[in-house]
């Protein structure tokens, strides 16, 4: 189940930048905020980070990285400022392939999840 979510997050965070690179042609920067907002850092997406990242020491930090490196890509949207949504874009996208180049996700059992995070696993039932 995490192992789907995670993949589920990953898929919408390349569609945001799928989204970006779109409107960015367009000069769109509206649309270029909304989309980075998406990927951007909140409370909630650094709490899913540390979750993830439970049993992978250093990933969640690389995850916030991006998602705060995203958080420039916005800014620079905001001011309509497109050789800086690029520049932002570039290092949001360094930091994906830095992060899928050092981790690869590995299928657990609840048990195994529970013992490499000292913590169980969300429950799937209502």
């Amino acid at each position: 189940m995490m192992a789907e979510h995670q993949k589920r997050n990953m898929r919408d965070h390349l569609l945001a930048v799928q989204e970006i690179t779109v409107a960015l042609a367009a000069e769109d920067f509206a649309t270029i905020e909304k989309s980075a907002a998406r990927i951007g850092y909140s409370e909630q997406m650094g709490q899913m980070c540390a979750h993830m990242g439970a049993a992978a020491p250093g990933f969640t930090d690389k995850a916030l990285e991006f998602h705060r490196t995203a958080d420039t890509i916005a800014a620079a949207a905001k001011v309509q400022d497109g050789a800086a949504v690029l520049k932002a874009l570039g290092a949001t996208l360094r930091t994906c392939t830095s992060c899928h180049a050092t981790f690869r996700q590995q299928i657990v059992d609840e048990a195994t999840w529970n013992r490499l995070t000292g913590m169980p696993a969300p429950s799937t039932h209502p």
